[in-house]
């Protein structure tokens, strides 16, 4: 039986990564459709604020916020609310546009200059950026000390795969702005690049919160 379950989750949950993974890809192409002037709405673009590529970005951080919080209420782990809050503010800050706004603030408040081909923005914006991680990074390394082995190696492989995020959102973003050539490359590559890693965290996520309710089905069963 516990075979059997074990199988019926990996299938459903690489189902739902290949899912995830057609609909970016179904909105790359669209995108590069749209840059070969072959459709007129720009909604269509994944550089678009508010674009369909966008959306579905916000309702991918909404749900692994959810599964998190639901994860920490069945495990009884406060590591995993602290990480619900991370994607909380990943899902505030690409709605509001957070850094931008408070970076643009900041720059022309301690009048940032610009500098290695960044604008005082882009420096306010990472400030911003910096102080929220180190905040939130903060509760997660508390939580993580008062966690259980499996949270822990869950937190572990969260981490990682929240490292990539910032790889493509921040690195790749200032490489966009700093690097005369190649603009819509690097644009394709920062929003792809981000819409392909929150896709598996999804996946993990999803594949983490389901596997308590499978074992108590499976011991009910036994």
């Amino acid at each position: 039986m516990e075979h059997v379950i074990v199988f019926g989750l990996k299938k459903k949950s690489v189902r739902l990564l290949a899912l995830l993974f057609l609909i970016d890809c179904i909105f790359v192409l669209l995108h590069g459709i749209y840059k070969l002037h072959l459709i007129s709405n720009p909604l269509f673009s994944i550089e678009r604020e508010l674009g369909y590529a966008e959306v579905f970005q916000y309702i991918k951080e909404l749900s692994i916020m959810l599964l998190l919080l639901k994860l920490a209420r069945n495990r009884k782990q406060i590591i995993f609310f602290a990480w619900s809050l991370l994607f909380l503010y990943f899902l505030l800050d690409d709605s509001f546009q957070i850094h931008e706004n408070l970076g643009s603030f900041l720059a022309h408040y301690l009048e940032f200059q610009p500098m290695f081909y960044l604008r005082a923005q882009d420096f306010g914006e990472l400030s911003v950026s910096m102080f929220f991680g180190v905040l939130l990074f903060s509760f997660i390394g508390g939580g993580y000390l008062f966690s259980d082995s499996k949270a822990k190696q869950v937190s572990k492989y969260l981490f990682i795969l929240v490292m990539y995020l910032a790889f493509f959102g921040v690195f790749v973003d200032m490489l966009h702005i700093a690097i005369p050539w190649g603009k819509s490359i690097w644009g394709l590559i920062e929003d792809a690049g981000e819409m392909v890693v929150m896709s598996i965290i999804v996946w993990y996520v999803y594949k983490q919160e389901q596997t308590p309710s499978e074992s108590i089905i499976d011991q009910k069963n036994v």
